[in-house]
This record gives C-alpha cells, structure tokens and sequence, in this order.
C-alpha cells in the first residue's frame, strides 16, 4: 500500500496492475482451470452485463482492475480489457465509477485477526455469524422499498444498486456530500484510461452516499447487534478475543472514504484469488486446496447453498446460464431511504458536524494533550502508521470526546498528524489527508454521538488484548475516560 511498516486494514482494496503479459504465475493446474471456465460465454457475458453493457462499446464502467491475487496493488484499464485478463486466469474487478450512474456497494465480511485464512478454512463459520448483519442490511433496505444485486464473495457480501445521475436522488446525495479543495482538484485531473475527470457533482454524491452507508450501518447495528455471536463493526476494527480469536463482522464503509477513482468491486463469476496473499503461512498447496473459489450472486439461494455453488467451477457456469446480472437501477427507493436517513439522530449530527467544520486547519501536533492517557499521547508520537489505522482513530476519538473536544477539533489533529513530515511514502499520493481525518472522526464520533458505540471495550484490558496498550508500567484506567464520555453522553 505505502512505505508505513504495517498493513493498514482500512485502506482501499486496491490491486496488482497485472504483468504486461498478464498470467496466473504459478499453480499451473488452476490456471487450466480458470482459463477453461473463463470460456464459457455465459460467464463473459454475465461479466459485460455487470460493466454496464453488452458489449465493451457501450459499457459504463469506466475501468476495470485484474490481479493474480499475490498483492494489493492496481493498475486501471479500459472494460475491453477484459477479454485479455480472462484468457489470463485473473480476478477482475469493475469501477464504482460509471458513466451514467452512481453505484452502491455495501460491503460486508468476516475477519479474524488471529487466524488471516479462517474465512476460507472455517468457511461455513466465517458465513454462519454474518446471517443476522446480513439479515439486517436487507431488512433496512427492504423498508425503502430497495432490493439490490446480492454477491457473495470470498469471505462475506457485495449488496449493489444504481442510482441514475440524472435522478432526483443522486441531486439530494450531492447536496449532501463535502468535498474539501484538494481532494477536488485530484478529481479534476484525468483518472480513468481514457482520460476523464470525475465532476464535481459527482464527487459530492459519492461523498454523500457515505453518509448514507453510514446510516444504513447504524441501522445494521442497532438490528443485529444483540443477536451477532460476534461483534458487528463499521470497519476492520480489532476486538478482544472470543471462541474462534478475535474475529468480527465488519460493515465496511471504509470505501467512502477513499477518493472515488480508487474504488471498485469484484465482478460476478470472476474468480476470487485473494487466499493466495497467504501463501507465505499455507503453502502453495494450502492455497490451491482452497481455490477456486467465485464470486456469484445469491440469487434466492442460502449463503450456505452459495458458498457450495462458489467452489465449484460446474455449479458457477449453470448459475451464469440462469441469471442475469445487470446492476438494478433503486433510484426512486433511495430517496425513501434518504428520508429516513435525514431524519435520523446521525443525520442531524452529520448535518452539525459540517456546520462547524468550515476552515478546518491542521493543528500542530508536536506537543502531548493535557489530561489525555500515556498511550494516547504515545500514538500522537508515533502517528505513521499508527493513526491510519481505524481502531486507533476510534481510540482518539473516544479520548478526545472524553475531554471535551470537539469533532471539528478531533479532525484537525488527526489532519496535523498525517501533515508532519514522516516518512509517509505514497500514502498522500493516493489518498487525500484531510479527507481521510475527517471521515473517520465523524464516523466514530457519530457512533459516540448517536449512542451505537457502547464503550464496552473502552479499558485497559480489551486495549492490550487488540493489541494496542503500548506504554509498559502505565499508570491510567482507561475505565476512566469511558466513564467521563457516558457522563459526557448523558448530559447531552
């Protein structure tokens, strides 16, 4: 991702610009595999569907990605691409920018930190405990009238609508959206193959439908948070540890804050490779013993039928001769859904958290927080790569609201953090400072606002065993600052 020494889990899920003779490298037998499925002209034209037309003439994605799976790097090339990259043996995936529509993507997955490949190896489990997320995202959409495109994936689920960019709901989303001066003239420079810019409209509505994916997973945690036999995050977030380690569902919103152009998703039918990023711990025969693996829709099947069809290169081919897989254009049920976001609590926070962010500045963050625990003050030291990591920026934000501090006041250090020179990398080259600070702190300081962060995991305990109490001989209770923020709360 960047030169920081650890992999942050909220980054893109960006992806390997394949060879310039693009092929699966090793493995010479799922390669035939793959190669031979990829025939299918079921599959293909499943997959031109997905990119918006029948032919790459007309479609409206405006790239594609493919990779061999090893890494998490990506080039982007235009849709008639594709051909090229099947014949390879590649996992492919499609803009979230398309030319005649605003896309959405509610990703969610499973995670365990303690056991990386647990999703594959203990597959029935890793879908078993998304049943009630899952239940509840399609229950919330369900009442907006919204019944999108149901992918399963490798480890969890793509749920993936349209809405029409000349619709009354993409004009409320791009009212609603922020995008801050830099980040604006990224998308004013040419950012897909053929050259186009993202319009400011529509960089204010996918800013928007941000928002809105956050309320969708407010309404997820509200539904199923007491019913999940793990916990039920907004992004990867490490948790103490439970029956399986620590593992969690995670409702991924991370992909809205990241700039528009980096964003996409997997097509359906194409193979799912990212089990090789494992190699290193499971052997290429580990590996090769749990692929392939496809990407398919749900299509009125259990998620325990799906991932049976999912493994099976025969089973996929007959599901891509049955269904179709244009992405349903929900635009009139989304304003639905807008009204029922507007009028909610986290609404009206977010509505307050712009009205203050106006002249948002780095605030220099050399010097140690007054009244602030040892090991928040250690983070502000050390930021690269702590402070890209979101479990951290929950932490900060926890603190700082304890203290007082505003969520305007939260952004700009975070900001003045990630503006010190520290060896970044190309981290600000891809992404954006000031968007990212002020994602994540109006993501977590909504969820205190709101009441969905339930502190539970605010004390010293659950902060060593996600593996972040970095102080020895610490003198601080965490428990104390999770007491000021619920009386802080309730005063509020």
């Amino acid at each position: 991702m960047n030169a920081a020494p650890a992999i942050d889990p909220g980054m893109p899920s960006a992806r390997t610009a394949p060879p310039q003779d693009p092929a699966l490298t090793t493995i010479p037998d799922l390669r035939e595999t793959l190669r031979e499925y990829y025939r299918q002209r079921s599959v293909r034209h499943r997959m031109r569907e997905f990119l918006g037309g029948t032919r790459f003439e007309n479609a409206t994605a405006a790239y594609i990605t493919a990779t061999d799976g090893l890494s998490d790097f990506a080039d982007r090339a235009p849709p008639s691409s594709l051909a090229k990259y099947l014949d390879a043996g590649l996992e492919v995936d499609r803009s979230l920018w398309d030319s005649h529509s605003l896309l959405v993507d509610l990703d969610m997955e499973y995670t365990n930190f303690d056991q990386p490949a647990a999703a594959w190896t203990n597959r029935e489990h890793a879908f078993e405990v998304q049943i009630p997320a899952v239940g509840a995202t399609l229950r919330t959409l369900e009442r907006a009238g919204i019944d999108p495109l149901v992918l399963v994936s490798g480890r969890g689920f793509h749920m993936v609508w349209s809405i029409d960019r000349e619709s009354a709901a993409f004009r409320r989303l791009a009212s609603l959206g922020h995008v801050n001066a830099g980040l604006a003239a990224r998308y004013a420079q040419a950012r897909s193959p053929e050259g186009a810019t993202i319009s400011p409209e529509l960089g204010h509505a996918y800013a928007g439908l941000g928002m809105l994916a956050e309320f969708i997973g407010h309404c997820v945690l509200a539904q199923a948070a007491g019913t999940s036999p793990v916990p039920i995050e907004m992004t990867a977030i490490e948790v103490g540890p439970g029956q399986h380690g620590r593992e969690i569902v995670s409702f991924d919103v991370s992909e809205y804050g990241d700039p528009f152009h980096l964003r996409h998703v997997r097509l359906p039918f194409s193979v799912y490779l990212k089990p090789r990023q494992l190699e290193w711990t499971l052997g290429e025969a580990g590996v090769r013993g749990l692929l392939p693996i496809f990407e398919v829709p749900l299509a009125g099947m259990t998620p325990h039928e799906a991932i049976a069809v999912a493994r099976s290169a025969d089973a996929a081919v007959r599901l891509s001769r049955e269904k179709r897989m244009w992405i349903p254009d929900r635009s009139g049920q989304t304003e639905a859904l807008l009204d029922h976001y507007e009028a909610s609590e986290l609404g009206e926070f977010h509505r307050k958290f712009y009205r203050d962010a106006g002249g948002l500045v780095s605030i220099n963050a050399g010097a140690a927080v007054a009244g602030a625990p040892p090991c928040f003050n250690w983070l502000l030291d050390h930021p690269n790569d702590w402070l890209l990591r979101p479990a951290v920026l929950q932490h900060v934000a926890r603190v700082l609201t304890a203290l007082g501090w505003s969520p305007h006041s939260i952004a700009c250090l975070v900001y003045g953090c990630y503006e010190k020179d520290l060896d970044w990398g190309r981290q600000w080259l891809r992404l954006d400072p000031l968007n990212r600070a002020m994602f994540y702190t109006r993501l977590f300081c909504g969820m205190i606002a709101t009441g969905m962060d339930r502190l539970i995991d605010m004390n010293c305990v659950s902060h060593r065993e996600k593996g972040y109490c970095v102080v020895s001989d610490c003198p601080a209770n965490l428990a104390d600052w999770r007491d000021r923020l619920l009386e802080r709360r309730k005063l509020h």
